[in-house]
């Protein structure tokens, strides 16, 4: 019923929420020796995905092409260290990125409200 942008960007706020989760968890840690920063990788798969994707259908009667769903990868960034004590957060970055993924976050809603609308409106027949 509902088109691929519905799970698209529930996806995304996912991946969004659970950026702000490690940024969290990586300020908590700021101290904590030997710690080692994580983040979320999602754009990079993303991209791959799309690139590989390429099928088109060869008559009408064809289906759509499937839409291959997208995971987001938590990494653990082992090779750095910024402090003695072999810990790689900076604080400054992780608050950063906080406010980034908030914005981003807020984007995405805002892009799911304007969806849901769209659909009210079809539903409804009501402009």
């Amino acid at each position: 019923m509902f088109n691929s942008n519905f799970d698209t960007l529930k996806t995304a706020l996912d991946v969004q929420l659970k950026r702000q989760e490690l940024h969290a968890q990586n300020i908590a840690n700021a101290e904590t020796p030997g710690y080692k920063r994580k983040y979320i990788a999602f754009e990079e798969y993303l991209q791959e995905s799309q690139m590989k994707l390429k099928l088109s259908t060869t008559h009408e009667k064809h289906l759509p092409p499937a839409t291959r769903v997208v995971t987001a990868k938590q990494v653990t960034q082992k090779s750095t260290s910024i402090t003695n004590d072999k810990n790689n957060v900076d604080i400054d970055m992780e608050i950063t990125e906080m406010v980034k993924d908030a914005l981003r976050y807020q984007t995405l809603a805002r892009l799911m409200s304007a969806n849901i609308d769209r659909y009210n409106t079809v539903i409804r027949n009501v402009r």
